[in-house]
Parts: structure tokens; sequence; C-alpha cells
């Protein structure tokens, strides 16, 4: 448990530093991208594990000298490293079934993070807030479970978490949402506050799904990324949804 602890407190408090004071932000987020589709190409099995990294590595470079640019280059990047993935899988013993493997990665991880990539070039604070968020949606999450939880919110995926434990981290999230806001002043409140709220949403959803995804693999943990805390998926699975869901809305919003 002591050890968990101090991973998580240097985990916490490297993102603190690169988002809110240094601009390699981006470059952090990127080598999460490599990290995670590592991950997941490892938990699936997929036989050309090697092929979709260089790729995605390559573009993700190219980005980084384009100051990984905007809707147009995301875009045209997701198309280019969809096609060039697809060709190199095609030699495998199961072409049909890597080609799928290789663009749910693409849908899953490479989309949602290169936006937030985009994004944090920008509004590098924007991301603190997020992951901020989101630690606050476990943490009131956990305590309201822990204390009132009695029904399950997705028995077969996660047994632990309850609808009681979710009510509690929208408001945990919302409230805690309030007050970094107001010594922050980032945004407007109402801003502030549906940032909150879709993030207390979303981010239990993105640990489900990353659930589901070890669960048919039947691995408790998606690698080894900080000791205690498993892979980089088991940390930034609330991330991968609650980001750029956050990020549009407050695109929207503002």
């Amino acid at each position: 448990m002591a050890k968990r602890t101090l991973w998580g407190a240097v985990y916490a408090a490297v993102l603190i530093v690169v988002f809110g004071f240094s601009s390699i932000g981006s470059v952090l987020l990127a080598l999460f991208t490599l990290v995670l589709l590592n991950e997941l190409a490892t938990i699936q099995k997929m036989e050309s594990r090697f092929p979709s990294i260089a790729i995605a590595a390559i573009i993700l470079v190219l980005g980084w000298f384009n100051s990984w640019g905007e809707t147009k280059e995301l875009i045209t990047s997701t198309i280019l490293y969809s096609v060039l993935l697809s060709f190199t899988l095609l030699r495998a013993k199961q072409p049909a079934l890597e080609i799928r493997r290789g663009l749910f990665a693409i849908a899953y991880i490479w989309v949602p993070l290169n936006f937030t990539i985009q994004n944090a070039r920008e509004t590098p604070e924007l991301i603190l807030f997020i992951f901020v968020m989101i630690w606050s949606s476990d943490s009131s999450a956990y305590f309201f479970g822990l204390f009132f939880g009695k029904r399950p919110l997705a028995p077969r995926l996660s047994p632990k978490k309850t609808i009681e434990g979710m009510v509690g981290g929208i408001f945990g999230t919302i409230v805690i949402g309030l007050i970094a806001n107001y010594y922050w002043g980032l945004m407007p409140v109402h801003i502030a506050a549906s940032l909150a709220l879709s993030v207390s949403i979303t981010a239990p959803l993105g640990d489900l799904v990353a659930s589901a995804i070890k669960r048919e693999a039947d691995v408790k943990d998606s690698g080894v990324f900080l000791p205690g805390h498993g892979g980089a998926l088991d940390r930034l699975d609330s991330f991968i949804t609650a980001a750029p869901l956050a990020l549009i809305l407050y695109q929207y919003l503002s």
C-alpha cells in the first residue's frame, strides 16, 4: 500500500508539473499514446504489434514537427494510419481479425488521444483540470460507495462499483470542480460545472470499458506502468473517454 501511494503521488506530481508549469504536455500524451497502443496490442495478442507502434510513432513525430496540427490533420493522420496499418496486417495468419483489432485500437486510443494532444498544446491547464476531475470522481465514488454502496453498477465487469458510488462521484466531482475553478480561475462557473458533470459520468464508463477489454482477455492488469498501479491503461482508462468529450464540451460552451 505504501509503495502504491508513493508512486501514485509521483505520477500526480509529474502531471501537475508537466501540464501546470511546462509546455511539454503534448509530448507526454504522445508517449502515453504509444504505451497504450502497445498494451492494447499485447492484451489483444496482435501478431503484428510492431507495425502498429512504429506507424503511430512516425505519425506522432511528424505531428510534433507540425505543431500537432488541427482537425484536418487529425483526420488525415487517422486515415493514413488506418490504411498503412491495414496493409501491414494483410500477411497475418488471421488478417481480418488483425485488421479489426488494429482499427479498434485506432478508434479507442489513437483518435481520442490525438484530439487531446492537439488541445494540450493550446490549453495545458485544461488537461490538468480534467485529470483533477477524474481523481475527484474516483475518490468521491470510492468513499460514497464504501459507506453507502448497496446496488452494483456493473456486477460482471466491476463488482465493487455501485450506483450509490457513482452518484456520490458525480456530486463530489462537481463540488471539487467548482472549488478548484474558483481558486484557479480557468473558466466561467457554468462551464466548470458542465465539465465536472461530463467527467464524472464518462470517467467511470471509461473504467468499465477497460475492465471489459481486460476481462475478455482474462488479464488483471494491462501491463506494468507504475508499481502497484498496473499498466498505463489501468491508469488512463478514464482519461481516454473523459478528456476528449470534456474538451468538445468546453469548445462548444466557449
